[in-house]
């Protein structure tokens, strides 16, 4: 019950906050024309926010593991009491809370300052604190844990009951939660867009909106039920007390690198492979606008008709296709399909780049973002399934600072 309550409140949270984010993005670029930011500015920021998002990744992932501390013990109890009347400290809500907090600000800078200093001081917060989707999917991983832990504990018990894998949570389920964020991510990049064409005719009443929905999001985080069993605060008191103490992690960098344990080398596996990922992203798109505007004579309307189909192609991906390919594959059978994908990714962005029909690169697109919809799944699930509960913010924090190192150094490679 806490798993799917859980869930669905952190995709509705993550819709609302993604669909705040989403609704300045048809006026950022005449903003920037306006404030005279231009490539080389745009480009300046790029990569100020993937450093800032390198260190932010890390420092939040950190944070959300701890419940110890004091911004867990202040924001992180303020959140609704559903099974008891002691209000728990928690890390991950906390971090949830400084994320939206920090978008609010970037929204009202953005608003308040009519300059380029407020353009540049408006992306500092967000980029720096708000990384509220590696958060969820933290959560959601715990969340999974615990009721592993439930099961273990019932098939002791009932030795003769239960079976083995009954019911516990596996690569489907995890991915199938997964999968939901994803997909919920996707669809915002197309609602918010779609809403602000519609509501908004200028930055500014883009920018109040959006704080608007970005509120609502932090209200529904107030509403998460913790990834803990309630219903004995002892045992609470006595995980918080040993996540606090719990100071040698076993996936930092410097851990992961020596390679001494499974858990260590299957991190580092998923390290690189993250990191390779992002890279070939950022290379390929250094030069795919260009290729698009000289190919097939995209314009603005081109664009968004493109992003639109990514979005729902990807949503698709998410929400569907990734769990039953997992399914159908098994467990032992998934590095096969992570080989499958990243062919796929690279067969199929050579096709797209080098076809003269429009109908070959939109058909190719369709494998790449369904590949790509697998592969991260697939990558998220297991990451959740190899960290216990008190370092997966950690972990996913180191992932998405790799992505984050790649940000920067990807379009320098690629030009």
């Amino acid at each position: 019950r806490t798993l799917e309550e859980g869930t669905l409140l952190s995709c509705v949270s993550l819709l609302l906050l993604v669909t705040g984010a989403s609704l300045t993005f048809p006026h950022m670029q005449s903003q920037r024309d306006k404030l005279g930011c231009d490539s080389l500015c745009y480009g300046s920021m790029t990569s100020v926010r993937g450093a800032l998002g390198l260190v932010g990744t890390a420092l939040i992932g950190r944070l959300s593991d701890k419940n110890g501390t004091i911004l867990a013990k202040t924001l992180g109890r303020l959140g609704a009491r559903k099974y008891s009347n002691i209000a728990i400290a928690n890390g991950r809500r906390a971090c949830l809370y400084v994320g939206t907090v920090a978008s609010v600000a970037g929204f009202v800078i953005a608003a308040t300052m009519n300059s380029l200093q407020g353009l540049w001081l408006s992306m500092i917060p967000g980029a720096l604190l708000q990384h509220n989707f590696d958060v969820f999917k933290a959560l959601l991983s715990e969340y999974h844990n615990d009721i592993d832990q439930i099961q273990s504990k019932s098939e002791e018990i009932l030795e003769n009951d239960a079976k083995e894998g009954d019911h516990r949570t596996n690569t489907i389920s995890r991915s199938g939660s997964v999968g939901k964020l994803g997909m919920v991510a996707g669809i915002s990049f197309m609602v918010g867009p779609m809403i602000s064409a519609f509501a908004t005719k200028t930055f500014q009443s883009a920018t109040v909106l959006a704080i608007i929905f970005t509120l609502a999001s932090g209200l529904t985080v107030y509403l998460l039920p913790l990834p803990v069993l309630l219903s004995d605060i002892k045992q609470i008191g006595e995980k918080n007390d040993t996540l606090t103490n719990l100071t040698n992690s076993e996936f930092t960098l410097t851990n992961m690198f020596k390679l001494r344990t499974t858990k260590a080398r299957a991190a580092m596996t998923l390290l690189v492979l993250r990191l390779n990922m992002a890279l070939a992203f950022h290379i390929f798109n250094t030069i795919w606008p260009a290729s698009l505007k000289t190919r097939f004579h995209f314009g603005p309307s081109e664009h968004a008709m493109f992003m639109s189909f990514i979005g729902v192609v990807y949503a698709f991906s998410q929400g569907f296709v990734a769990k039953r390919v997992i399914q159908f594959c098994g467990s032992e059978r998934k590095v096969y399909v992570i080989m499958s994908c990243c062919a796929i990714l690279g067969a199929g962005r050579y096709v797209a780049y080098y076809t003269l029909s429009i109908h070959i690169m939109y058909s190719s697109f369709l494998f790449i973002i369904n590949a790509l919809g697998i592969l991260n799944t697939v990558i998220t699930a297991d990451t959740g399934s190899i960290a216990s509960s008190n370092e997966l913010g950690g972990l996913f924090g180191a992932l998405q600072a790799s992505e984050s190192a790649a940000g920067m150094l990807g379009p320098f490679l690629g030009g």
